[in-house]
């Protein structure tokens, strides 16, 4: 019986795929402590005959399922949930490597307690290049949360947690299957940003969290890559996502507990981080602010009594504050000096 199960999910990646699968397969764990579930979300490309040459290699420790519509990352996790049999999931994706004690180092707490999520850290990588990684001064952190009624949130300060790299998405750490499928929470599909939603409903139900203070993931910076591409309608699928939190909180009843930090997060991923990616990743003002005020203020008029309001940075405080001005008569023109003002806050360069 495996221990872990690890669930990739393969687009066009027929350069990176090796790479990918190389580093799992030798870690340190031993590979009969693992599952490997990779899914062919319709590659186009030498994908699936790369993946199946792997599969001829580890039979018994790796499964190929391949699926004829592309139905984006979510969907191919969804699959590999379903085929998945360890106690523990983890997701890899397919342009990224892994160090090669990742799953040891993340089951390792697991052998004195249980935990919901075990956490590590990552760090972006052009290349995977030979370097040293100074893991030597750890400081690990376990968590247990109090429940609320049906519930647990976390807050955590991850800038304040150890020393080395920095939290990264789903990929990073493993997770109990049983806090996955008894609670029903499952990806987004065909939609980007899949890992917001996923993650976001999660957290309502993990008891507690060992975060290890240690380097184990490398995030490849591909600049062909959904999440780096420039004026791609794709970025906003943030806001499908988004409401789709914010419907799924509703439909579980998670408002009457924590009503204020939720207002807090979506008005921060929804309308700030919103902001940010129109900034920063369009070359052009997208026609898409009258949505975002006409939502925020349908679902929160009364943002401004949040607690938590004084805590966001002046920068947002002056963006928060566009909501209450009449933005409609904005131009294009007012709309670049807004973004010329928040790019230079934020230290990029033209």
């Amino acid at each position: 019986m495996p221990l872990i199960s690890i669930i990739i999910p393969c687009y066009n990646v027929e350069k990176y795929i090796d790479r990918c699968l190389e580093s799992v397969v030798n870690q340190t764990i031993g590979i009969d402590n693992l599952e490997i579930i990779v899914v062919n979300d319709a590659s186009t490309d030498n994908t699936l005959e790369c993946l199946k040459s792997w599969e001829s290699r580890y039979p018994k420790h790796i499964m190929v399922i391949t699926y004829d519509e592309n139905i984006r990352q979510g969907g191919a996790r969804n699959i590999g949930l379903q085929y998945a049999t360890a106690d523990y999931i983890g997701f890899v994706d397919s342009d990224d490597w892994i160090e090669h004690d990742m799953f040891e180092v993340l089951y390792e707490p697991l052998k004195s307690h249980h935990y919901d999520m075990v956490r590590g850290k990552c760090i972006a990588d052009k290349y995977q290049g030979e370097k040293q990684i100074d893991n030597s001064e750890r400081d690990d952190q376990c968590y247990e949360f109090h429940k609320i009624g049906d519930f647990y949130i976390h807050e955590v300060d991850e800038n304040r947690i150890g020393n080395v790299g920095r939290f990264g998405g789903v990929w990073s750490a493993i997770y109990s299957k049983r806090c996955i499928m008894d609670n029903e929470i499952y990806f987004p599909e065909k939609l980007a940003y899949e890992d917001n939603y996923w993650f976001c409903i999660l957290r309502l139900y993990i008891n507690n969290m060992y975060i290890v203070d240690k380097i184990v993931y490398h995030y490849f910076v591909n600049i062909e890559s959904t999440a780096r591409s420039r004026n791609a309608s794709h970025h906003f699928d943030r806001l499908k996502i988004e409401l789709g939190i914010i419907e799924e909180y509703k439909k579980r009843d998670a408002f009457q507990y924590f009503e204020k930090e939720l207002e807090r997060d979506f008005i921060q991923r929804f309308y700030l981080n919103m902001l940010h990616i129109i900034f920063t990743k369009f070359d052009y003002i997208p026609d898409v602010y009258p949505f975002l005020k006409k939502v925020v203020l349908q679902y929160f008029p009364h943002y401004r009594d949040n607690p938590y309001y004084d805590k966001w940075d002046p920068v947002d405080q002056s963006l928060l504050d566009l909501l209450e001005m009449d933005t409609e008569e904005f131009t294009i023109e007012y709309w670049e000096k807004i973004k010329e003002a928040y790019l230079k806050a934020f230290g990029y360069k033209k």
